[in-house]
């Protein structure tokens, strides 16, 4: 029975292996297509991707039996409304080094925080069902201890954090520098600063007051819905909506 279950473990681990070279085959095609077209879809697929990325690493041993279904499931949700999405949005006139160092900071921040969040929402899940009596939600499991999953969500909200503070430094202090184009305060940097506040203060209230539970993962998605709003949801209603 246990050797079955290892090579299921191998067989889906394999299947996953491929699904990522795959999903980055189709990154390369659709990104690199006649330039670089960061667009809404672009992005979600990007990002879709290193956060699968990020659960192959973790879930190597299945530890965390049910997080395939926060990952992947959107993932797959993304690769199916992809080819339908036909925004464009070329960053290929920032062409220096500089510009993408930029690019590839923010996208890592906002896959990490990202993570982060899909994270929080299975730490919650496996909370809600240690205090119900329904054995219904077992789907989501651990191997890991609570205190221990918290430990590492923090340490990934932290170099998300910091990914996100480079970020937003670089935008607004040096973006005709970098990007070539003058800062213009709006809605995205308001939302990416009240974001950067948020995540700021749930880390800072971890170390100084030991914040964690429920309201700690709270605070965090909070956070991550300011910053969703900040980039992808500004993307989203100016490229698929309105068609600019």
């Amino acid at each position: 029975m246990a050797k079955t279950k290892k090579i299921t473990t191998q067989h889906n681990y394999i299947l996953l292996s491929i699904g990522l070279l795959t999903h980055i085959a189709l990154i390369y095609i659709s990104l690199f297509n006649h330039g670089i077209n960061l667009n809404f879809s672009n992005a979600l697929l990007v990002i879709s991707w290193i956060t699968i990325l990020f659960f192959w690493f973790m879930n190597r041993n299945k530890s965390y039996e049910g997080l395939e279904y926060l990952t992947l499931l959107p993932a797959i949700i993304i690769l199916i409304f992809h080819p339908f999405i036909h925004p464009t949005n070329y960053v290929s006139d920032y062409s220096s080094l500089n510009a993408a160092l930029h690019i590839i900071i923010a996208i890592l921040g906002y896959s990490l925080l990202a993570f982060g969040a899909i994270f929080s929402i299975f730490i919650l899940l496996i909370q809600n069902n240690i205090n119900s009596t329904s054995k219904t939600t077992e789907t989501f499991k651990s191997k890991i201890s609570l205190l221990a999953m918290e430990k590492l969500l923090f340490q990934i909200y932290l170099i998300g954090f910091l990914f996100l503070t480079i970020t937003l430094v670089t935008g607004i202090f040096f973006s005709e520098e970098i990007l070539g184009i003058a800062l213009e305060m709006s809605h995205k940097i308001i939302f990416s600063i009240l974001s950067w506040l948020v995540y700021g203060g749930l880390l800072l209230g971890r170390a100084k007051v030991g914040w964690r539970g429920k309201k700690a993962i709270v605070f965090s998605l909070i956070a991550f819905v300011l910053l969703f709003t900040s980039y992808l949801g500004s993307k989203f209603v100016l490229e698929v909506i309105i068609g600019v």
